[in-house]
């Protein structure tokens, strides 16, 4: 009789430990958009000292569900993000996300815009991004002499 609760045990362990793994690979090969609140998101791109996107969506926003599946969800294109950047996606159903919004004059959508690590303006990108253009177009961005905007 305790054969049996054993051997299940073992086999739930290597189950788990299974799924552990796949779960470690495929977030591995998808973007990692930062999770906590927009100060905490900034206060984390200056003590990592990286360039900080935000993307800025809706959930009514065709091109901004497109740019999910297709460019966020780009295996090649999410390495380089969560190597170089930071990434923080800003809903502008909320009331906070209107608010980001607002304080970077955000008026359609989908729209990246990129900061340097202290918080401060580099580029605004409009509109949906293929993969291999959008890392392109960061690149640019964030290789390019920085001149600051007060917002």
């Amino acid at each position: 009789m305790k054969k049996l609760p054993l051997a299940l045990l073992m086999f739930l362990f290597t189950f788990n430990s299974i799924e552990s793994n796949a779960q470690q690979t495929s977030s591995n090969n998808t973007t990692n958009f930062y999770g906590g609140s927009y100060d905490d998101f900034l206060r984390e791109a200056r003590k990592q000292d990286k360039v900080a996107i935000l993307d800025f969506w809706a959930s009514w926003c065709a091109p901004c569900k497109k740019m999910d599946k297709e460019t966020f969800a780009n295996a090649e294109l999410a390495k380089h993000l969560n190597e170089k950047f930071l990434i923080y996606k800003v809903n502008v159903d909320t009331f906070d996300g209107m608010e980001i919004a607002n304080r970077f004059g955000v008026e359609s959508f989908p729209t990246v815009i990129t900061l340097d690590s202290h918080g401060r303006f580099i580029d605004e990108l409009k509109g949906f991004f293929a993969a291999n253009h959008l890392t392109e177009k960061l690149n640019q961005s964030s290789e390019q002499p920085q001149t600051y905007v007060s917002l």
